[in-house]
């Protein structure tokens, strides 16, 4: 009896083997029809629905049933928010938008009011031209090259620390530059130093956001970019009262102190795991080093890999001297490595159209006033076409935003769309010499405008994804930054050869137009791309 049941033992526990072993066995895959395109392996294919309205036609097998890529990069949502907590989409994050939307409005006219703030001093030093264009333009460089490196430093400090530092460099530049003698010391004051303050905090504002909300995220975009847009109507008057009150010195250390409430707004920054909807109960009992994920992991919060446990806390200071020491070098090699990012079409696309677009526009608004003047118009004019662009802008950021939450809403033709308007009515303009006109021409301008930056950061995380969203955002600061030293400088020696405004103009049209054309062939390099990954899976199965 006892042989009977060992017997019949033995081949229960054979059969189960056999039974776990068979899905071991890989069939060959059924073969396809070379129509058909291929789609990238799980993790590699564009997330967050990039394929949304038939935009990249990916389609996947499984259980004999055809799923298109929007239903996959819908799985990828549901398996993100399962892993890691689903986005709080209010709550905190309201928070967050407003201390956002305050940096956008203390920060980002820094730039376009440069010449308001320091006219009269580089007035006073005799500055020339190429002087004040070197200063400007160096400033816009600073800020774009600290694209790169925002997204590693966020996630070695955390994008409070980061904001908060940004935002007090901001206001120290300006306090120093109260003190300027010489236009050089103006270059270190606020070229340098606000350079880098400004790409900190706006950096860490873009990239902090997102993470906050995933079904009003385009909403929220809208608010956020909105703040851009509020500043440039506040900032001039309040510039012009201040230095018309208190000569350049005192209005300049009043901006400074104004500035200074940005390190408040950064300070709203939490890193997104507080809030997660799965950890609302403990979030309150987790400290902000624990929560934040650094590019240097440790398998222990009270121990370093590698290193000995030593007695009264020496593994604690010896932990902490090994950080700091390749805290730089972690750094670095995180920037370069993300900056690879560009091996991918999509990226590059949306790098290339970034860095021309934005030096398209801004050296546009530049030269408006000039323009208007030689069309025997007054600066006032000037003024009031300005702020034409900038009410159409602040409405259409907000109203395209909103509607990117949408299903229905096809964003990468509403941005090409945005693209085109710029092109076109940059084009009208320069035939133009009607005042009326030229104001209805701007504020169609601006609508384009608004729906280009509207969307900006919302393409970014369609196409690449909430987790390459840093790298992405670092590779086109940094190409936008040397679009400003090159592309600049090339509009200006444009002008003074051909000395007409139109010829530039025309420039920089067809440069914009080059944009639109490039984007008519992203499902092109999305599916290339997504080849390519699955060519990688492939031969690491082999």
């Amino acid at each position: 009896m006892e042989s009977e049941l060992t017997t019949t033992k033995s081949a229960l526990v054979t059969a189960a083997h056999v039974k776990q072993f068979k899905p071991c066995v890989v069939a060959p895959p059924p073969l396809q029809s070379p129509a058909q395109p291929l789609a990238a392996p799980e993790g590699e294919r564009d997330p967050e629905g990039a394929s949304e309205n038939g935009e990249v036609p990916w389609e996947l097998e499984k259980n004999g049933q055809r799923r298109s890529a929007k239903d996959c990069g819908k799985e990828d949502k549901a398996r993100e928010k399962t892993a890691e907590g689903a986005p709080p989409d209010g709550g905190w994050g309201w928070v967050v938008l407003l201390g956002s939307f305050v940096v956008m409005v203390l920060i980002s006219s820094m730039g376009p009011c440069f010449s308001l703030v320091y006219s009269r001093l580089l007035l006073s030093f005799g500055s020339s031209s190429t002087t004040v264009a070197w200063i400007f333009n160096s400033f816009s460089l600073v800020w774009n090259v600290m694209g790169p490196v925002v997204g590693p430093l966020a996630a070695e400090c955390g994008h409070r620390k980061v904001a908060v530092t940004g935002a007090f460099l901001c206001s120290l530049a300006l306090i120093l530059s109260a003190f300027s003698s010489s236009a050089w010391i103006l270059l270190l004051s606020f070229s340098l130093i606000g350079g880098v303050g400004a790409g900190l905090v706006v950096g860490a504002s873009v990239l902090i956001l997102p993470l906050y909300f995933s079904r009003r995220r385009g909403f929220a975009n809208g608010l956020f970019m909105a703040g851009t847009s509020v500043g440039l109507f506040i900032a001039p008057h309040l510039i012009t009262y201040l230095q018309d009150l208190y000569t350049f010195k005192g209005a300049t250390l009043i901006l400074g102190a104004i500035v200074l409430n940005g390190c408040a707004a950064g300070a709203t920054y939490h890193p997104a795991s507080w809030h997660m909807q799965h950890e609302r109960k403990s979030s309150s009992n987790v400290t902000e080093d624990a929560q934040r994920t650094p590019l240097s992991k440790t398998t222990n919060k009270n121990k370093l890999v590698g290193l000995p446990k030593l007695p009264n806390g020496k593994h604690q200071i010896e932990k902490d001297a090994s950080y700091r020491r390749f805290f730089v070098t972690r750094v670095v090699l995180s920037t370069v490595r993300d900056l690879g990012i560009l091996k991918s079409s999509r990226a590059l696309i949306i790098a290339l159209t970034s860095t021309l677009v934005m030096n398209g526009y801004l050296n546009f608004i530049m030269m408006v006033p000039f323009m208007v003047t030689t069309a025997r118009h007054t600066p006032h004019d000037a003024a009031w076409c300005v702020s034409a662009s900038g009410i159409s802008n602040l409405l259409t950021r907000v109203i395209v935003s909103a509607l990117a939450d949408c299903s229905w809403f096809h964003l990468r033709g509403c941005y090409m769309a945005g693209i085109l308007l710029i092109a076109l009515s940059s084009f009208a303009f320069s035939f133009i010499s009607s005042l009326t006109w030229m104001t209805v021409t701007m504020a169609v301008w601006g609508c384009g405008v608004g729906a280009f930056m509207g969307l900006y950061n919302l393409i970014m995380i369609r196409y690449m994804g909430m987790k390459k969203l840093p790298s992405m955002y670092g590779a086109s600061s940094l190409l936008n930054g040397l679009g400003f030293i090159t592309i600049g400088p090339l509009i200006g020696y444009i002008r003074d050869l051909s000395g007409s405004y139109q010829v530039s103009l025309w420039v920089l049209v067809v440069t914009e137009a080059l944009c639109v054309l490039l984007w008519f062939l992203m499902p092109a390099a999305a599916s290339r791309d997504n080849r390519k990954a699955l060519g990688r899976e492939q031969g690491g199965l082999q």
